[in-house]
């Protein structure tokens, strides 16, 4: 089961790659992107060339293709020392924050410019995905993170 989380992390994460590589592709004009524009709620164009597209300069895709990335190398680390906990504890909390940053991507898209990219919510599917495993994979190992999950869902205290 440990090693079959691993290998789903990095398959999942060569899916975000591709993903993110084509947002990328897309965002500099080198494809169309004419699979995802739709109609006006499904538009990749609004979402993948508009304001929110950046940060600090920095397209989201970029950033979306350096995670992935490093996904991929902390898994087949991981792969090759199973007992490195602080793996587990980088995978752990970048997806989480990976995550947040594509529910954070997904309120831009639902509430300020009321259309949605259909790559970007693959990929967003992507890092939940993802997280899972790596929280299954931590929860296994008994990574501290597992005595907050305890407090948190302890019986009484929700």
């Amino acid at each position: 089961m440990f090693r079959r989380l691993l290998i789903a992390v990095l398959a999942l994460s060569a899916a975000g790659f591709a993903l993110a590589a084509y947002s990328m592709a897309h965002k500099v004009g080198f494809t169309s992107g004419a699979f995802c524009d739709i109609n006006a709620t499904f538009n990749c164009d609004v979402v993948n060339k508009g304001p929110f597209s950046e940060v600090a300069g920095i397209p989201v895709a970029l950033l979306g293709l350096v995670a992935y990335a490093f996904y991929a190398l902390a898994a087949g680390l991981k792969l090759r020392q199973p007992g490195d906990k602080q793996v587990t504890a980088f995978l752990l909390y970048s997806s989480f924050f990976g995550l947040l940053f594509a529910l954070y991507l997904t309120g831009i898209e639902a509430f300020v410019l009321h259309t949605f990219c259909i790559v970007c919510l693959t990929s967003q599917a992507v890092i939940l995905a993802l997280f899972a495993c790596v929280a299954r994979l931590a929860w296994m190992e008994e990574h501290p993170v597992r005595g907050f999950f305890n407090r948190l869902f302890r019986k009484g205290s929700v």
